[in-house]
């Protein structure tokens, strides 16, 4: 990761507007301006200005009451473009389905998008054991997910405490009903060599997860096996998950150090 200087031009207006873009995810397909202001910690007039002004660029489409946005058409189109550049998740997808059809689960693959991980790819087994669904362009929080844990797993120190903090201060309530179990896991991270969320993210889910560092290579992406509870009870299988997803990450790493390293 790079710091970027701070003599270069910004358009804040730009940045503000696709804050409030980010707002948007499954399950928040709709957000009033009231939503968005407490998402993004802008002004209220100020979110309402950007989203009318998006609404304008048919980015944002307001409901009939004109209280309520949703993305628009060419946010989606912007979004499937990147994915088709992105040659990470589409070598990722094959060994992903592999692993979902094993554990009867779903595979993803994401990277990290504030203080929440965003999935850039996704598989879901033809017959997994599934009670809580998950897209392409979902995020799930950090603090929560065995996906972000995993991320935190893989940073240095300084910069896991830097997006702990960040975690506390936009859900409190979240950080303090689970920040002791994220700890945990990262520190198991160290022996297991990869992490374990039973139950923490949504009751009857468990996922095991890894990042895509090793060795001081570094990258922000993470690989994840979803399923069932049952599936995943016996820590035996969890084992063998994780190890899967270890020899995927392994075959994936080189390719995302190189992506990285020409970002």
């Amino acid at each position: 990761m790079s710091d970027k200087t701070s003599s270069q031009p910004l358009v804040t207006g730009l940045l503000r507007g696709l804050s409030v873009l980010r707002c948007f995810d499954h399950g928040r397909e709709r957000l009033g301006s009231s939503d968005i202001a407490r998402m993004t910690g802008l002004p209220q007039p100020t979110v309402w200005r950007l989203c009318k002004t998006l609404e304008h660029g048919g980015y944002l489409v307001a409901d009939h009451d004109g209280k309520r946005f949703r993305p628009g058409l060419p946010i989606l189109t912007l979004g499937y473009a990147a994915l088709d550049t992105l040659e990470l998740a589409e070598l990722a997808r094959p060994l992903l389905e592999e692993v979902a059809t094993e554990f009867k689960g779903a595979c993803g693959l994401s990277t990290p998008e504030g203080t929440h991980m965003l999935f850039v790819q996704r598989f879901e087994a033809p017959r997994a054991y599934l009670n809580f669904i998950l897209r392409v362009g979902s995020e799930v929080p950090i603090v929560s997910s065995g996906t972000g844990w995993a991320y935190l797993a893989g940073l240095s120190e300084p910069e896991r405490g830097k997006l702990l903090t960040q975690c506390r201060k936009e859900d409190p309530l979240l950080y303090r009903e689970k920040a002791e179990d994220a700890l945990a896991a990262i520190s198991s991270y160290a022996t297991s060599g990869f992490i374990s969320n039973v139950d923490v993210f949504f009751p009857g889910l468990a996922t095991v997860a890894v990042p895509l560092t090793k060795a001081g290579r570094w990258t922000p992406y993470v690989l994840n096996c979803t399923t069932a509870t049952p599936v995943l009870a016996d820590a035996e299988i969890r084992q063998q998950a994780g190890a899967a997803l270890v020899r995927v990450a392994e075959q994936l790493l080189p390719i995302a150090v190189r992506l990285e390293a020409g970002a």
